[in-house]
């Protein structure tokens, strides 16, 4: 016996607009003239994909500096900067 593959939903409407996958924004998909990116969304958006890896690397950051590596470097430039003043 054949299976039918049937779509999840067919009663659906197809999207009529489709986020960019460089800056999110909301393009027609019937768009006549091709879609150019703004720079301040396309940095907001790409900035906002990597949420997680930016709230990790400040995270390790802090860990680094708790650390008596991380001690050490933190009284070694303020040292350097008390000696340049």
């Amino acid at each position: 016996m054949k299976k039918q593959r049937l779509s999840m939903f067919p009663s659906l409407p197809h999207p009529r607009h489709m986020p960019c996958p460089e800056c999110g924004e909301s393009v027609a998909l019937e768009a006549r003239e091709p879609h150019a990116c703004d720079d301040e969304r396309w940095t907001t958006y790409q900035l906002f994909q990597l949420r997680h890896e930016v709230a990790e690397l400040d995270d390790q950051l802090a860990r680094y500096l708790d650390s008596p590596h991380g001690q050490f470097e933190l009284w070694d430039a303020a040292r350097r900067r008390e000696q340049q003043a």
